[in-house]
């Protein structure tokens, strides 16, 4: 076939033969046989998707700017016309323009292994600019912030901010399964000094745990955590129904007192009696010891409602157990509680040989007014009486 465009007349052949020697390392000619094609008449998303790959190659960058736009405008998913503005702005050095057009073409055509070659190599030279552009930026914030970050009065939010806009953290909001409360701050894990009654209850650890022992080698049953009920379409986003890898044993269940395992647990039961628990119908409080068996997971999920917290005090942890909030991962530690927002994905895991045991409890968020608990419990009550 001849390859002077000006000898043809069929503007689809000369897009065919364009591609074949834009494949063969030919720019020139391939953009000429492309120009040619719109000559003729053909104008559609990838004779100018080879007339900017042509230009390019040629670093017309001029032209394969205006190319790539005329291809994206009769495709916006045309993701190697978004890898050529992207080179444009790279050979430009203008950086942020670049990255931009990197990541847009692989959030359109993402890499994986069954690409053409000569397209996946494209692909693998944007992803690898992605990177080191992300990483010449993440460099550069550094140097500005960080005297910020260094001083004696940065918080740990003003480090969070810098993660975020670095992509080193992400944005995790409640999202309950039933009921969400607006305008609640967002903690993953609440701060110590808004449970003033924290430290008491520590002061108990050795007498619960004491009462722990005595439950385990009584041989009390810790049924399965997650039970299935035929009255309601299956929910196991944990993935552990009726699973007694995590297993529960309750001093009070769904809002009701279990008298038998409170008579076996006098201190434990004080305790808690002791704490702003959140009594709402049906639905709480939950209070139980929780046992979590060697090598098994619990896979994230996310509570029902966000106007209450849960506390946990650990009691038996062995090693390489975990427990992550959001972006905050930490382990247990023997009589330090915490309290978190359950509404917020979360996870946890024991890695070892051995049992893992925490007392879980639910109270009331501190910011919540008496006329606002009020609301929660009737919105709840008034969910089971229907």
């Amino acid at each position: 076939m001849s390859r002077n465009p000006l000898s043809m007349t069929d503007p689809q052949k000369c897009l065919g033969e364009a591609i074949v020697i834009l494949r063969e390392n030919q720019p020139e000619a391939a953009r000429n046989l492309a120009q040619r094609a719109v000559e003729l008449g053909l104008d559609d998303t990838t004779v100018w998707g080879v007339i900017a790959l042509a230009n390019r190659d040629l670093a017309d960058y001029e032209n394969a700017q205006l190319a790539a736009d005329r291809a994206i405008a009769r495709d916006p998913r045309n993701a190697r016309a978004y890898i050529v503005k992207a080179d444009v702005f790279y050979a430009q050095e203008n950086m942020k323009a670049a990255a931009a057009f990197y990541r847009q073409a692989l959030i359109i055509n993402p890499l994986h292994p069954d690409m053409v070659q000569e397209i996946r190599v494209e692909f693998l030279r944007a992803q690898t600019r992605v990177q080191a552009l992300q990483q010449a930026f993440a460099d550069h914030m550094t140097r500005e912030v960080q005297p910020l970050l260094d001083e004696a009065q940065s918080t740990p939010r003003m480090q969070a901010a810098v993660d975020l806009l670095l992509g080193k953290r992400k944005q995790y909001y409640p999202q309950p399964r039933h009921i969400m409360y607006p305008g609640l701050p967002i903690h993953e894990f609440h701060p110590r000094e808004s449970f003033p009654w924290l430290e008491t209850l520590e002061g108990q650890t050795e007498a619960i745990l004491e009462e722990l022992k005595g439950l385990i080698s009584g041989g009390s049953t810790f049924n399965a955590y997650l039970e299935s009920n035929t009255d309601r379409p299956a929910f196991d986003s944990h993935g552990m129904a009726d699973n007694d890898d995590w297993g529960a044993l309750y001093l009070w269940r769904n809002g009701e007192p279990v008298p038998e395992n409170q008579a076996l647990c006098p201190v434990t039961t004080a305790a808690m009696n002791a704490l702003p628990l959140v009594f709402s119908g049906q639905r709480c409080p939950n209070i139980l010891f929780s046992r979590l068996r060697p090598g098994a997971k619990i896979p994230p999920h996310n509570g029902m409602i966000n106007t209450r917290l849960i506390g946990h005090l650990p009691l038996i942890i062995p090693e390489n157990c975990g427990f992550r909030v959001g972006n905050t991962t930490r382990s247990w530690n023997v009589g330090e509680a915490f309290l978190f927002d359950d509404t917020i994905e979360h996870e946890a895991w024991n890695d070892s040989n051995e049992d893992r045991f925490v007392l879980i409890f639910e109270v009331w968020r501190p910011e919540l007014t008496e006329a606002e608990q009020t609301l929660a419990t009737r919105m709840l009550t008034a969910v089971d009486s229907y």
